[in-house]
């Protein structure tokens, strides 16, 4: 049982709320990818500390097997946190640094990247105050709409560029908005514009050795997007960004459980949680959980029919979830106080995912991922 767990070091009983990232099914499914991107390069997303998941562990996990060319980060402070932490790997800041930040991330040996003329000219003005060659990754809109040069934007990126002596463009890249979508046309178009805007650069002397558009979808189901590498993120943890592709062989990497604190025996007509939105229609079994909106709980799962699994049975959410605990109902589960409770994972052939959260909360599973908070226990296995 999770509460015979013991701290290591301190000897406490620690908190039974825990999230497991198994190591090993997520390096498999890097070699998966991989292999399937005809053994392409990686960019491993790490941003946001590995969408909530724990950027450390992770990525000296998949340094350690050799498996990314890149982390690719979202700001400035997770990289400086790599580096620290001891990654040696380049790593590319994908998203926007500001001036201020270039010459801090020049100190940290970070790719920047270059989005507009702004970001362009404080880097030229780092690599002149320094007298240093910096290699940089060039950003396209190539029909997404946020950052990025767009199509038209370009000559004047290009006139300047001729002016940059110590700036070399390593790479040029760009976001597909829409390759979870296997039916949409926009991936094509946004291909179309990405070639167009590649051979605007090469016929003007700027020849990038890395060129990368490919997310996790385009890497595993659009074959022409996966260019020199390809950029996996939530695929890492064998999940991919719309229900209607097929996973295929990943691995799912993630596994969260608590315990049950306190049974309940309670009369019928008894309210249960904060404004007795749900009142017991005859004598029934509640099971008290100690994880709630505090922890990433969705407080809307209550309402939607979200359900854990007990003993391989499904128990669902009663009352309104409130900050550190909840409640579910025990209807012809046989359980104990310690017995194990599943929030994600599989039991007796049933499976709760991420997925199955950000359905009934009509959202995706990065944001449900990312938002368990930092007093769950992350437990790495291999």
């Amino acid at each position: 049982m999770l509460h015979q767990l013991k701290n290591k070091t301190s000897g406490l009983i620690l908190r039974p709320t825990v999230l497991t990232v198994d190591l090993k099914a997520l390096i498999e499914n890097l070699k998966y990818i991989k292999k399937k991107a005809g053994g392409r390069d990686i960019i491993a997303i790490v941003k946001a500390g590995c969408y909530g998941l724990g950027a450390i562990p992770i990525s000296k996990e998949i340094s350690k097997n050799k498996l990314a060319r890149f982390f690719g980060i979202a700001t400035l402070y997770e990289g400086e946190i790599l580096r620290e932490k001891g990654i040696k790997e380049d790593i590319l800041v994908l998203g926007a640094l500001t001036p201020s930040e270039m010459m801090r991330a020049v100190s940290f040996k970070i790719t920047p990247s270059v989005y507009n003329l702004r970001s362009f000219f404080a880097l030229k003005e780092t690599s002149e105050k320094l007298s240093k060659r910096i290699p940089f990754h060039l950003k396209l809109d190539c029909g997404m709409g946020r950052l990025g040069f767009r199509k038209e934007e370009l000559p004047s990126f290009i006139k300047e560029m001729k002016t940059a002596r110590l700036l070399e463009v390593e790479g040029v890249f760009s976001n597909l908005a829409s390759a979870d979508d296997l039916k949409s046309s926009q991936t094509d178009s946004q291909l179309n514009v990405f070639n167009e805007m590649v051979d605007l650069l090469s016929r003007n002397g700027i020849k990038p050795q890395f060129i990368h558009l490919a997310n996790s979808a385009g890497a595993l189901f659009h074959p022409e997007t996966r260019c020199t590498l390809i950029r996996p993120g939530i695929s890492m943890y064998g999940m991919l960004p719309s229900r209607e592709l097929n996973s295929g062989k990943l691995k799912q990497v993630l596994r969260f459980e608590t315990e049950i604190i306190q049974l309940k025996e309670v009369p019928k007509a008894t309210p249960i949680g904060y404004g007795a939105k749900y009142t017991t229609k005859q004598k029934e079994k509640i099971a008290i959980l100690p994880i709630g909106y505090a922890d990433g709980l969705p407080r809307i799962l209550s309402e939607k029919g979200g359900f854990v699994l007990i003993n391989g049975k499904k128990a669902p959410f009663v009352g309104r979830i409130s900050m550190d605990l909840c409640a579910v109902s025990l209807k012809g589960i046989e359980a104990l106080e310690g017995d194990r409770v599943i929030l994600w994972g599989k039991e007796k052939g049933v499976e709760i995912t991420p997925w199955d959260w950000a359905q009934l909360s009509e959202t995706i599973p990065y944001e449900i991922i990312s938002k368990i908070s930092h007093r769950v226990r992350r437990d790495y296995v291999k």
